[in-house]
């Protein structure tokens, strides 16, 4: 028989946004153990392309900023500016 594991955490004022964040998750203890798996084991590159994309595009909704008009756009047409923004954050 499967025997889960159950743990209680609260937030801190400061991380009412990652509460807020979490209550949109439908498996939070999934989310949350592979997040902390991940953090326990150094692994910076755990995420897809794909995980990657769809975490971007689901940011940009909402925002409610549609920045992106062709999700298939060239490399060469990021100008100077996006490709440090990029880069500082990947």
């Amino acid at each position: 028989m499967d025997k889960r594991h159950r743990l209680s955490i609260s937030f801190k004022q400061q991380y009412q946004h990652v509460y807020e964040h979490l209550q949109g998750i439908s498996n939070r203890s999934d989310y949350i153990s592979k997040a902390v798996e991940t953090y326990m084991t150094g692994n910076k590159t755990a995420a897809s392309h794909e995980e990657i994309r769809a975490i971007v595009m689901e940011v940009v909704r909402e925002q409610g900023n549609l920045l992106l008009v062709n999700p298939t756009f060239q490399a060469n047409s990021l100008s100077t500016e996006d490709a440090e923004l990029i880069n500082e954050l990947f």
